[in-house]
């Protein structure tokens, strides 16, 4: 952790150098100093971004809007689909001030120098996973010639996604693996530690999770770039070892679930969880439940057993005045049960935030398989990607083998196959709400509640339907409204009940829990 804070330094450094004048610059910069940083200063600084202001950008958003977890503090809003600017306006401002800009220092630094094509490469492939986040969450955004200090028209989500799968396609197979190349290794690179055969995996699976967005907009695009992925260089991600995800140290000042869930008290497993935890597998209870929720008795985390419960239970989302018992009667993450993705077994003591999964791919996998677009057998796909998810946690082989011999079989390409297999992959995905939210925004699955005491008065969102994207910042309207969608250019019609480019299913037509319109 100490690299971390180092690396923090040197960047605060630059931001201050960069206020002073030319001229002063050259008075006071010894000849024989370093005028410019590695790129893996800059690329360790933008990995960081994903669990930076954790709590305002994701647990107070999407991972309410998903129900993985609920709220348990009487007056935050916005499980009740409010917007409250400085939690969520974060994100946007620290995307583009910050994880823009530094791919752009680090693009402008290496200029065209042939050694450093990899590293570029690289750090478009992770550029296009930022960039799929902001779309995702806003919309139409700017894009194209964003963060050159001018003003610039917002992109159409459909022009955005085109272009991300094309610059995926460019790095992916730019990336070269020679022995000259610069290399974001020696720790700097958070998450696989500058491999080039571990970036076009993930490359390619990040490409086919695009792909899979544009299923219910453009199914000839997305069936094209699902094969192109699928067959890419290198692959997919293979196994559990190929896990893209980030690590923070518990003990440290991170922002991420243990603040959340037993520093702070402001959540708790929600209902929706709790039933689909033993409503699936004819064995009963999901044996990864043990793995990722305990109950918290006096500061210690405890099996239900233990603290006297039946079942690992979850509150209704969307409460304003939260029951006051709720801290200790309904389960919250279990940082002690031996779980690597909270807290590792290592000296640091790590804890990880996760970016894709192992069993994300194979999901995907399936649901391409199922649609036809890919070779394979939907079904065992979808039942090895449970595998996966078990086998990741840490479960008993035998108890995850039974678990999923009790599961339903997927009966060929149809809405009800195509619930299960969403619903299971909300489970694998957690605790990932970023991605949990956007399966549920495009196929409308798995089944969530509304928010319990309704939508908030002062929510742009219809009353009984669900939000479906976060308005833009205070910031960016009043700096930048001219430029906006002509349809959501004023607070007014800003609103976050209005669907995705890629969200093409109206919820309001879903009748005996099945939609009409995801194949």
């Amino acid at each position: 952790m100490k690299k971390y804070n180092l690396i923090l330094f040197v960047l605060g450094l630059i931001v201050l150098s960069s206020s002073c004048s030319d001229d002063f610059g050259d008075m006071n910069t010894p000849s024989d100093s370093t005028t410019e940083v590695e790129p893996k200063f800059f690329f360790n600084a933008m990995q960081q971004e994903v669990l930076q202001n954790y709590q305002r950008n994701v647990n107070l958003y999407p991972d309410l809007y998903c129900q993985y977890w609920a709220n348990t503090v009487s007056g935050f809003s916005s499980p009740r689909y409010d917007y409250v600017d400085g939690w969520i306006g974060n994100q946007w401002r620290e995307h583009y001030t910050r994880n823009l800009r530094r791919a752009i220092a680090m693009q402008d630094m290496v200029g065209e120098d042939p050694n450093y094509v990899d590293a570029i490469a690289i750090k478009e492939i992770w550029m296009c996973y930022a960039w799929s986040r902001m779309t995702d969450t806003y919309g139409d955004i700017p894009y194209f010639g964003a963060g050159t200090g001018e003003k610039v028209p917002y992109n159409s989500q459909q022009d955005i996604y085109d272009d991300l799968l094309k610059r995926l396609d460019v790095a992916i197979n730019a990336i070269t693996g020679g022995a000259e190349q610069y290399a974001y290794d020696d720790g700097y690179d958070l998450i696989y530690d500058g491999d080039v055969v571990q970036w076009q995996k993930f490359g390619n699976s990040l490409r086919l999770r695009l792909a899979m967005r544009l299923s219910n907009v453009d199914a000839s695009r997305a069936q094209t770039e699902a094969a192109a992925a699928v067959n890419g260089p290198n692959g997919l991600l293979a196994s559990n070892a190929d896990v893209a995800k980030v690590p923070l140290w518990s003990k440290g000042w991170y922002d991420y679930l243990n603040n959340m869930a037993w520093n702070w008290n402001n959540i708790r497993m929600s209902k929706t969880m709790s039933n689909y935890l033993y409503n699936q597998s004819s064995v009963g209870e999901d044996p990864r439940a043990p793995k990722w929720f305990a109950y918290q008795v006096e500061g210690e985390a405890k099996t239900k057993e233990e603290a006297g419960f039946d079942i690992y239970d979850g509150i209704e989302n969307g409460y304003n005045l939260v029951p006051s018992d709720s801290d200790e009667n309904f389960a919250t993450i279990n940082l002690e049960g031996g779980y690597i993705d909270f807290v590792g077994d290592g000296a640091e003591d790590f804890m990880y935030c996760p970016v894709m999964f192992y069993s994300e791919v194979l999901f995907l996998q399936a649901e391409a398989a199922m649609r036809g677009w890919i070779s394979g057998d939907a079904n065992a796909l979808y039942k090895q990607a449970v595998e996966a998810s078990m086998d990741y946690v840490g479960v008993d082989a035998t108890d995850a083998d039974a678990y999923v011999a009790g599961l339903p079989n997927l009966s060929g390409a149809n809405e009800s196959s195509l619930k299960q297999l969403i619903t299971q992959k909300w489970l694998a995905n957690f605790p990932n709400g970023v991605e949990a939210w956007a399966d549920f925004r495009r196929t409308d699955y798995p089944d969530i509640t509304l928010p319990k005491d309704g939508v908030s008065g002062s929510a742009s969102v219809a009353s009984g339907t669900w939000v479906k994207r976060v308005r833009y910042p205070n910031s960016a309207h009043l700096n930048n409204e001219a430029n906006m969608p002509s349809t959501q250019n004023t607070i007014e019609t800003d609103r976050m009940d209005v669907r995705l480019w890629w969200d093409t299913a109206d919820t309001k037509t879903k009748t005996s829990g099945l939609m009409n319109s995801n194949l």
